[in-house]
């Protein structure tokens, strides 16, 4: 099966991590999400410009993203492309800047529905914060809140080489779904609601 047909399927309120390498095709599945869920549907949480690369990649393959249809969360980073709805700062007290986050998505999901939220390498805030174990358990704890969420399904790309383990363990425990992509497009479901799909291998695109 592949990956796009796959996530037709997926339920409202779920939160599927995209486990990837540096090296890894990743931009590929960012891509098939917009094309499957609808360009217009997406919301992109772009930590510290993580988005920015993907974009690129995708623009250079010759695969068209029109940007002025995503609405975007910036947090961090110089960057300025898409619909902006708000902007908050990473490097103040992980409190405030998770307070603010926290209300941000909540107010955007009681206008919007069927919204498709991507959040891109957010394992780079947890040495921005020192590795603090006290962060880790804050953002974990956002993502049970927003877990179940009728308006909105999130998919997490992160960088397994580069994340901490104990965040990308909790990221994985909070999941419904986990996928890996590996070098050459490997892709595997590793986990799933459905523990017979477990291990199975999916065509990228």
């Amino acid at each position: 099966m592949k990956f796009r047909d796959y996530i037709g399927g997926i339920n409202a309120g779920e939160s599927i991590l995209v486990e990837h390498t540096s090296t890894s095709p990743y931009p590929l599945l960012f891509y098939e999400i917009g094309r499957s869920r609808g360009w217009e549907n997406l919301l992109i949480i772009d930590l510290l410009d993580s988005a920015l690369p993907i974009l690129r990649w995708l623009k250079f393959a010759g695969l068209d993203v029109s940007l002025d249809k995503l609405d975007r969360i910036k947090a961090g980073g110089t960057s300025e492309w898409g619909n902006k709805i708000a902007e908050v700062d990473p490097h103040k007290d992980p409190g405030i800047f998770m307070n603010r986050f926290l209300k941000v998505l909540v107010d955007y999901y009681k206008t919007h529905k069927n919204v498709t939220t991507i959040i891109v390498n957010p394992e780079r805030l947890v040495p921005l914060h020192e590795n603090r174990a006290s962060f880790v358990l804050y953002v974990s704890l956002i993502r049970s809140e927003l877990l179940g969420n009728p308006s909105r399904v999130l998919f997490d790309f992160s960088n397994f080489e580069l994340a901490h383990s104990g965040y990308l363990a909790l990221l994985k425990e909070i999941a419904t779904r986990v996928f890996r992509i590996e070098e050459g497009g490997k892709l595997t479901l590793m986990k799933s609601i459905d523990p017979e799909e477990d291990g199975t291998l999916l065509e990228p695109w």
